[in-house]
């Protein structure tokens, strides 16, 4: 058989044309390509899928149009340094957990970064149910965090930070077993070759250290608070410190402000613990360019094979509390089948698996409720409880109200109105009359009177109500404390259930740091901020403050507590709003704010120095309603304000006094009408309320 010259060229011709272009020497054409569907679009970049035609491998091909970028230079100075950094560190780096970049190319309209396909999707999308992100199974989360510890630990060990850790920057793949790579390193720092060196400032808030806040030098602890924020978030379905908004965010991020749910391990809640700590250099493993050695050790990562890793097999399970999914549809057709004008029933199979659950699973239930946006409805929250009436009556936790927070109420969107009352104070008339200090035996005429509020408030229809102290006659202390609790939130069970209930601790609600967690037990958090319709509300322990002494942790805690809560909302808020159980208004003498006689009588219990200060709080956080209890009368009158400072303009602010304790029709209730006009408040006595 003989074999031309001709075929001999043609054979080796087509050998050079299959060439694939992860081995090519020379530089590719968009020409050799089939553009395929698009995959993802980043700041100044899009990916698209792309078939080799010579070959028929496919890639992830990322474009970068010369004009749009020349356009961003404008407003982004290093753009130019974070794609030669990308490809500087892709051209580097290679390792089984971070994407491969095989050729750069570009013609006269792009650039562009040829790289290998990851066809299984963003980490963040595998934590999306039904539109909600939630939190993954410990031992999924396990199987992904460990992907992403072997690649920090070689990025950091060739003396790279990529500085930009999150979720939709970790691409899992189909081919590799759901093995995740990481990818995006344009804001990446090379510790060795400086010339590239973009801001210190850089990143996505939400995972951002405090020490990048500051814009301080980044150190390899700087990732490893990033890889801290991730595994709270596979495990939760939510960042730890998310606050709305970019500052809000930082804000979150430079205290250190986080809660964790009880259902996770210890040993999860641990290893988030020590990965989250503000000073870079107690963070675990520290600012070491080993630091993910300390990771691996952790007791999290126990029975983890990181040297062989790559080859696991990826678990099967996927959320955490799957199996309760049927049961949380169960409560949201409760919730939308109820009868809103009747009272809560819980009674049937739903709530008979409510109450069969282990408090770790109902810890689950709830978590999962809550990032679904559903725990804070009327027929769901209160199920959790020992019962309705009490559940009604702690929505108030972790210094924050259920369902009324900043992502669901920080806009406004029509008028709404909110209540303010004094409580009944049950078993004082009785405790009067027996001389035994405590009404232990009935409280008929307190209650008898207090349901004809109820009566007005389930007409009126406010979006919430504040009962501003005098819930019960006895301390919790006291014999007579739980019956009398227990009566008074039945009573409140009678207000409709759409209506949410604000509690503020008042003059005698308790008088020691024991008493004060009694109290907690049964009325919810005794300081705390809320949202609604764009308006942010501040609850304050005014009754701490009356007891300086005993409470003088407590004390410290919530003044510089109470000072960033008026920050956030002068910030963010359309108007700011605070309620105290004492008065807090109080000026020195010789200021253009004066009190009349009946004022000054009103203002009893915090002593006059934290008055003071916590009058500048609010008058520099220009609150436009301040609400107290325990005062000798009720009225509402308006004062004009001016923060510190030469240049902030007045203000108008509404002050409502309310009456120590509800007594009978002869009582008065504030109404507070809150429009795009602003926040009008008037008094009314309850005589004219019942007979309208």
């Amino acid at each position: 058989m003989y074999i031309t010259l001709k075929t001999v060229i043609t054979a080796i011709l087509t050998q050079e044309m299959t060439i694939s272009p992860k081995d090519a020497l020379e530089k590719p054409s968009i020409d050799e390509f089939v553009q395929g569907k698009p995959l993802g679009e980043g700041n100044f970049s899009r990916i698209i899928e792309v078939k080799h035609k010579a070959t028929g491998e496919q890639f992830a091909l990322k474009v970068i149009e010369k004009q749009r970028i020349k356009r961003l230079r404008l407003r982004h100075r290093n753009i130019y340094n974070e794609i030669n950094m990308e490809k500087d560190v892709l051209n580097r780096l290679r390792h089984p957990n971070i994407i491969r970049l095989y050729q750069t190319f570009q013609d006269k309209t792009n650039l562009y970064f040829l790289l290998e396909l990851l066809n299984g999707g963003e980490l963040l999308s595998h934590l999306l149910h039904e539109g909600q992100q939630l939190g993954l199974d410990e031992d999924l989360a396990r199987f992904y965090l460990a992907d992403v510890v072997n690649a920090i630990e070689y990025m950091h060990a060739n003396q790279v930070l990529h500085r930009d850790l999150k979720p939709e920057n970790m691409v899992t793949c189909k081919a590799s077993g759901g093995h995740l790579k990481l990818i995006d390193f344009g804001t990446a720092k090379n510790l060795v070759d400086k010339k590239l060196d973009g801001p210190n400032f850089v990143g996505t808030p939400e995972y951002m250290s405090p020490e990048t806040i500051d814009n301080k030098k980044p150190t390899y602890a700087s990732d490893i608070w990033a890889f801290g924020c991730i595994v709270y978030q596979l495990l939760t379905g939510e960042t730890p410190f998310s606050g709305g908004s970019a500052y809000l965010t930082f804000l979150r991020v430079k205290a250190g402000s986080y809660s964790v749910p009880d259902y996770l391990s210890p040993e999860a809640r641990d290893l988030i613990s020590k990965l989250l700590q503000k000073d870079p250099t107690e963070r675990l493993g520290g600012t070491r360019s080993n630091a993910m050695s300390a990771v691996k050790a952790h007791p999290f990562f126990k029975g983890i094979d990181f040297d062989n890793h790559t080859q696991a097999t990826m678990p099967l399970s996927r959320f955490c509390g799957s199996e309760f999914f049927p049961l949380i549809t169960s409560l949201g057709g409760a919730e939308k089948s109820r009868n809103v004008r009747h009272p809560l029933d819980f009674s049937g199979v739903i709530q008979d698996q409510v109450n069969a659950l282990s408090p770790r699973d109902r810890s689950i239930v709830m978590h999962i409720l809550r990032r679904r946006h559903m725990l804070h409805l009327p027929a769901i929250y209160p199920r959790f409880f020992s019962s309705s009436s009490r559940g009604r009556c702690l929505y108030a936790s972790n210094r924050g109200y259920v369902g009324f927070t900043h992502d669901l109420q920080s806009q406004w969107s029509d008028n709404f109105s909110f209540i303010q009352l004094s409580g009944p104070k049950l078993g004082q008339a009785t405790a009067l009359a027996e001389a035994d200090n405590q009404g232990g035996s009935t409280w008929k005429a307190e209650s008898k009177a207090f349901l004809k509020a109820i009566d007005v408030l389930n007409s009126q229809r406010p979006a919430f109500v504040v009962i501003c102290g005098g819930f019960v006659y006895s301390k919790p202390s006291q014999t007579y404390y739980d019956a009398q609790v227990t009566a008074f939130q039945e009573l409140l069970n009678q207000i409709i259930p759409q209506i949410r209930l604000v509690f503020v601790a008042g003059l005698d609600e308790f008088d020691t740091p024991d008493e004060m967690n009694k109290y907690q037990e049964n009325f919810g958090d005794t300081r705390f901020s809320f949202w609604f319709g764009g308006i942010k509300c501040i609850v304050a322990n005014t009754t701490t403050l009356c007891r300086e002494q005993e409470f003088s942790e407590e004390v410290t805690a919530q003044t510089e507590w109470m000072k960033k809560e008026l920050e956030n909302g002068k910030l963010c808020a359309r108007g700011t709003v605070v309620f105290s159980g004492h008065s807090l208004y109080w000026t020195a003498l010789g200021t253009q704010e004066k009190r009349n006689d009946e004022q000054a009588a009103s203002c009893v219990g915090v002593p006059e120095q934290l008055r003071a200060k916590y009058w500048d709080m609010i008058r520099n956080g220009q609150v436009c309603l301040v609400v107290s209890g325990g005062s000798t009368i009720s009225n509402v009158t308006s004062v004009v304000l001016k923060g510190a400072g030469e240049e902030t303009d007045e203000y108008k602010c509404e002050l409502v006094s309310c009456n120590t304790q509800w007594r009978d029709s002869s009582s008065v209730i504030f109404k507070t009408e809150v429009s795009q006009a602003g926040v009008v408040t008037k008094a009314y006595l309850m005589e004219s309320l019942c007979t309208t």
